[in-house]
């Protein structure tokens, strides 16, 4: 049976309401009462937001308890006026709370809260008396005598259409109470400062069918924050776009943004610094709006951005220019400074998406594809051939361990080689590679591992195949005789950033390289540089502890993250591998060759090699040379090959006449 503690906190809060109906809290009681008839119940302090909502608020309203606290009154309590309809007089009388209380249910004691009815309602909330027949059809009202045909009580009034989180529209009867400050027994003993000023309660309930009327508020409408389009109003722009599109080919693009450091912010800061950095963000967005786009903000931190006659790359400009703006900002609150940066999802229209919603899950698909690799990036919607092979990953990964203990996942390993000036001295060493891997497919050929690698990296479970990886290539070293292990200078193994923040990695990598009986000093671990950059003190920690034992270490992919020299010098680093997006196209950028170039001398100042990765023809690797690069990874050189394999020519070979200088200081 599952623990209380595992539910929902809504489900939590309403355990809690029925509860104290026992313990003789007077105000709890009744709000559990209510509850339990179906009357919401929605408490707000003197700046109008959400303290508590009960059960049948959340219900009502779509919001729940977690999502309501600390929001604005207006946000989760939407009461509109319904068009064609008359106004009668605001103020509701004493049969009518009796009413509001009592509608089919027994009659009740009048409850102990001191609740005192506004004769002067705030606007938003000032309850409007519509006749029951217009909310059935727009036009003029039902008479008494058609209502009764209709076999529809003529006394009800309804006091106001509320507007739910979903879109749809249903009639409530609604009221509003000042609800007096108390003071403690504690604040009464020790002569206490007064409560703070009192707040509201809304008292409301649902009137006539359930479900939804055939009722829409007017359009367009606007987000109360930021003035851009809600939601529903976004979502109706996105469908004329998308009509527009399939009738005249007109393009059209949607980005998703999404605030990387919102909720820092309002934890720290609180919501009002919240509501403001969010109002600062529509306006930038806005600013880029032009005649034919559309703006709104469809969440907490998340907006849309909805542009006409533009195609993928000029869309993609665009976007790519607001998160500039949004990340060379700097948003300041009572003293303190933050760096506001966004994530974005961007999606063609095209005809083949059939609803407005189609269009707005695929952008927010791509949004949360950016943020999890790695926040501030723009993302491009993948087609639906490359949708349905991040599905298929996905699914590949969601059965991890029955693949692995299958084996299909295999290891490969690709030489990583010496550059040797003509005419220069060279002390021949061993075997160097980096370990890779290979999916196993169900037709038995082997394929690239990126998709699931990324699967993996998404659903937090690629630490399983660090691990796997590492325990399979440490077996295979080991099992090597003593004279095929001399031939072997340098195995390097990867491990990503949630492998290094995971608990016990470095007891698991110790205890592994014990029973495989591998020496340390024939391994080497590749980490990234962003992963290197985002956990410096646990990546030092964890360098120091295995270093000591032998092992080296080279910082992955070096320059397609920030770059920076500084950490270097910080960190006992062997090797730098500089990463391929620089090296494909050295003898025609000029740009990447003074990168490599740059990296290679700072990495001599530090005793730092410096590794190219693929390298692809001979042209590339004699320039490589020429500026000094020490080692080279690419087909140029050799093609990934089983691991078993390779440690099988490593055997055949005989006694190497090479000296064994992994272990020393040359070697490292």
């Amino acid at each position: 049976m599952a623990k209380i503690d595992d539910r929902p906190e809504s489900s939590l809060h309403a355990a809690f309401d029925r509860s104290d109906v026992h313990r003789g809290s007077p105000d709890k009681q009744l709000v559990a009462w209510l509850s339990e008839l179906d009357v919401g119940v929605i408490e707000v302090d003197a700046e109008q937001r959400v303290v508590r909502v009960n059960g049948a608020a959340e219900r009502l309203t779509g919001w729940s308890i977690v999502e309501a606290r600390g929001a604005l009154l207006d946000r989760v309590l939407r009461l509109i006026p319904a068009a064609g309809t008359t106004s009668g007089d605001p103020d509701i009388d004493v049969g009518e709370m009796t009413e509001l209380f009592d509608e089919g249910a027994p009659a009740k004691a009048a409850p102990p809260l001191a609740l005192t009815p506004r004769r002067e309602p705030v606007a938003p909330l000032a309850p409007v008396i519509i006749d029951e027949g217009a909310l059935r059809t727009p036009g003029a009202p039902l008479g008494a005598p058609e209502a009764a045909a209709a076999g529809r009580p003529t006394s009800a009034r309804y006091t106001a259409l509320l507007e739910r989180r979903d879109g749809s529209v249903i009639p409530v009867l609604h009221t509003i109470g000042t609800l007096a400050g108390r003071p403690t027994r504690e604040s009464q003993r020790d002569s206490r400062p007064p409560p703070p000023p009192p707040g509201q309660i809304i008292l409301f309930r649902e009137l006539g069918a359930p479900g939804p009327l055939p009722i829409h508020p007017a359009k367009p409408r606007y987000d109360a924050l930021t003035r851009l389009l809600d939601r529903y109003a976004i979502i109706d722009r996105i469908e004329e776009a998308l009509n527009d599109c399939r009738a005249n080919n007109t393009p059209y693009a949607l980005c998703y943004i999404d605030l990387d450091r919102f909720r820092l912010v309002n934890a720290t800061c609180g919501h009002e610094a919240g509501d403001d950095l969010l109002q600062w963000v529509a306006t930038r967005v806005h600013e880029i709006v032009g005649p034919k786009d559309a703006a709104g903000r469809i969440g907490g931190d998340e907006f849309v951005l909805l542009l006409a006659d533009k195609n993928e790359r000029e869309a993609e400009r665009i976007a790519r220019d607001l998160q500039i703006c949004l990340l060379e900002f700097r948003f300041g609150w009572a003293e303190k400074t933050f760096s506001i940066g966004a994530s974005i999802g961007l999606v063609v229209l095209t005809p083949h998406f059939e609803r407005a919603v189609d269009v707005l899950g695929a952008a927010d698909h791509a949004c949360r594809i950016a943020k999890e690799n790695g926040r501030g990036r723009l993302q491009v919607y993948l087609d639906d051939q490359q949708m349905t092979t991040s599905r298929r990953s996905m699914q590949w990964v969601a059965s991890l361990q029955r693949h692995l203990a299958e084996g299909r996942l295999r290891l490969y390993a690709q030489g990583i080689h010496p550059l040797i000036k003509p005419g220069a001295a060279h002390t021949p060493r061993g075997a160097h590679f980096e370990v890779l891997v290979r999916q196993l497919g169900e037709d038995g050929r082997f394929y690239s591992p990126v998709g699931i690698i990324q699967a993996a990296e998404q659903s937090g479970l690629i630490h399983v195949i660090d691990r796997y990886v590492a325990r399979q290539a440490f077996r295979l070293i080991g099992a090597l005789p003593q004279h095929a292990l001399r031939r072997l200078d340098t195995c390097s193994i990867n491990l990503s950033g949630v492998s290094l923040l995971r608990e016990g990695l470095l007891d698991f990598l110790v205890e592994q390289l014990h029973r495989a009986q591998v020496p340390p000093s024939k391994i080497c671990f590749e980490i990234t540089e962003t992963a290197a950059l985002a956990n410096l003190g646990e990546v030092l920690w964890f360098m120091q502890e295995l270093g000591a034992m032998g092992c080296r270490f080279a910082i992955d992919d070096f320059g397609s993250g920030h770059a920076s020299y500084g950490y270097l010098e910080s960190l006992p680093v062997d090797y730098v591998k500089i990463d391929g997006m620089f090296v494909r196209d050295l003898k025609d950028n000029s740009l990447h060759r003074a990168i490599v170039e740059s990296v290679h001398r700072i990495g001599d100042t530090l005793g730092i090699k410096t590794v190219a990765e693929q390298v692809e023809n001979q042209e590339i690797a004699e320039l490589l040379t020429s500026m000094g690069i020490h080692y080279a990874q690419g087909w140029h050189f050799d093609k990934p090959q089983p691991l078993v394999d390779l440690c099988g020519s490593l055997r055949a070979q005989g006694e190497p006449s090479i000296p064994d200088t992994s272990g020393s200081p040359e070697g490292r």
